[in-house]
């Protein structure tokens, strides 16, 4: 299978399907995560699954192997992390825009890996194995942090807090992603506001403004705004006509976020006006830190974190103690962009002249984001902004 639009639409439901299950867990704090790297993790790891647990994992990721060969599934992915031009491991994409992802396997240093396993990943995913004494619980937490930290230039510090005893595999994924938008907000126009986290808290933001045209709408039935906001990439502006990799900002409105919450969908964010709008966003930045076991487990990965896990495509051992798997990702959003750039609207479905005076449109209350690549309606990012000056 060609990495299509198809297996989008899959990456996308899985997108949504895991935001659900953090949001439900921790519903008045941020949520951020990567769908592309946590995808391309998993996919990692079924390369060392067997029978079941292999099952389980594409089941998890919303591939069902009576439909799909693993063949074709893993080649999506390899598409996807090697073709796509905003994304590659461990590069600088754009002069303007920075995505850098990784994978890396840590593993008891009494144990060995198969050549197979360590060629695919390497090969496939760019993922490297350390070997790690877990016995010094202390040291291995050292050598996993450190490593992420110099592969990130410093941008994660800290990513594993604490092993369980008899660890014996950990998984890293992280992903960074810094941009500037495709058309500067005025630095002179940036003010602090109030931003509403819940009916009994109110923080200070500075709120980044614009007057442009902008892709948006109002959903009746999400009972949200979207708005589309492009980022710079002179980079790829030869590969693609128009933006090409753009954030979603949805606002719900009031009262309505849990309603929101349960009816997303990638179909539900695809129809599109334009017209002219003042828009109010905060400036800031967001990181976190996942173990993601209990919500795969939940989301029906269940062989692959219990004693009855085969991973023995990993060591050849079929005793190997299921993973901890740990998804990091880093986001900073700047009020820079470029001063000459030209704002297009395209695609829309409806255009309107400016209307007079503009709608006001401001998100200073609990908002969510996505960042989409449009040439395949990719989802990298996933985003719940409950309090902007938590970082």
């Amino acid at each position: 299978m060609e990495y299509s639009h198809k297996m989008a639409s899959i990456n996308a439901a899985f997108a949504f399907r895991f935001y659900k299950h953090i949001a439900a867990d921790v519903a008045d704090r941020n949520v951020f995560f990567s769908p592309v790297g946590l995808s391309t993790a998993f996919a990692m790891l079924a390369l060392g699954a067997e029978s079941e647990t292999k099952s389980h994992i594409y089941k998890g990721l919303g591939f069902n192997l009576s439909e799909f060969e693993e063949s074709e599934i893993q080649k999506g992915f390899q598409h996807l992390l090697h073709n796509r031009p905003y994304i590659k491991p461990n590069e600088t994409i754009w002069t303007e825009a920075e995505v850098k992802i990784g994978n890396a396997l840590f593993i008891e240093e009494s144990l060995k890996v198969l050549p197979k396993f360590s060629e695919d990943i390497k090969k496939r995913y760019d993922a490297e194995v350390l070997y790690c004494n877990f016995d010094n619980s202390t040291a291995a937490l050292k050598q996993m942090n450190d490593y992420v930290h110099n592969k990130t230039d410093g941008e994660i510090a800290r990513v594993v807090e604490g092993l369980e005893p008899k660890t014996t595999l950990v998984f890293l994924n992280f992903i960074t992603f810094t941009a500037e938008w495709k058309l500067a907000f005025d630095t002179a126009s940036i003010r602090e506001e109030d931003f509403f986290v819940n009916e009994s808290k109110t923080v200070k933001v500075n709120l980044m403004h614009q007057e442009s045209y902008y892709k948006f709408l109002h959903d009746e039935v999400l009972s949200c705004w979207v708005v589309e906001i492009p980022f710079r990439g002179d980079g790829i502006a030869e590969t693609y006509k128009g933006d090409s990799i753009v954030a979603l900002f949805i606002l719900p409105d009031e009262g309505k976020l849990k309603h929101l919450e349960g009816a997303l969908t990638e179909e539900a964010i695809t129809k599109w006006t334009s017209s002219f709008l003042h828009l109010y966003i905060p400036k800031f930045s967001i990181s976190a830190s996942y173990d993601v076991k209990d919500v795969f487990q939940g989301m029906g990965m269940t062989d692959a974190f219990n004693d009855r896990a085969d991973l023995s495509g990993i060591t050849g051992e079929h005793n190997l103690k299921a993973p901890k798997v740990i998804h990091h990702a880093v986001l900073h959003l700047r009020e820079s962009g470029t001063e000459t750039s030209v704002v297009t609207t395209v695609w829309s479905k409806k255009t309107f002249p400016p209307v007079s005076p503009p709608p006001t449109l401001k998100f200073n209350r609990t908002f969510l984001m996505v960042i989409v690549e449009l040439e395949t309606n990719n989802f990298v990012f996933m985003a719940k902004v409950v309090d902007p000056t938590e970082g």
